[in-house]
């Protein structure tokens, strides 16, 4: 075993052509064999293999949750090509988009108050509608190599995923 499986890009790792659009069945595939062969039970008798192992292991479950998931696949694949995404500092949008994202908030915080499950899951269907579209064009954006303009994409993704997440969190209190 060598540690040189650590100094690969997630796509490596996997064995995959770096792009946005990634086969989960085939990542998940290559995931179990990359796990079968690495995975720190199986190096149990030489700690010093074991502790490589628990590294490995680590290294490929963190690139397969981050190749399985569009927005972190999509900030990593940016990062490969040298293009830094900081959605903590850069919260600059459009006016629309901001108006929209109050107006989601508001309609997301009236449905918990009133513990409208119908609302909520309405409203969690139309963020995964907006969520889809935004993933058909970060798509097609990396296809015709558009990477100036992703970032904008990727910032509203961010928001609608936090958004589907804060309604899931709802309904499971509700």
């Amino acid at each position: 075993m060598t540690s040189d499986i650590l100094k690969l890009n997630y796509y490596q790792l996997f064995e995959l052509v770096p792009t946005y659009v990634v086969n989960a069945s085939v990542l998940q595939q290559k995931m179990r064999s990359l796990q079968q062969l690495y995975h720190p039970d199986n190096h149990v008798e030489d700690e010093d293999m074991n502790t490589m192992a628990i590294a490995i292991s680590s290294h490929i479950n963190t690139a397969y949750n981050t190749l399985l998931d569009p927005l972190a696949r999509a900030i990593y694949l940016l990062g490969i090509y040298g293009i830094n995404v900081d959605l903590v500092h850069d919260t600059k949008f459009s006016h629309e988009f901001l108006f929209q994202q109050i107006e989601l908030r508001e309609a997301i915080a009236e449905a918990k108050d009133s513990q409208d499950i119908d609302k909520l899951e309405s409203i969690e269907l139309e963020l995964k509608n907006s969520f889809h579209q935004l993933e058909v064009q970060i798509t097609y954006k990396f296809i015709q190599e558009d990477y100036s303009i992703i970032i904008e994409d990727i910032k509203q993704l961010s928001f609608y995923n936090k958004l589907l997440k804060l309604i899931n969190d709802i309904l499971c209190e509700i």
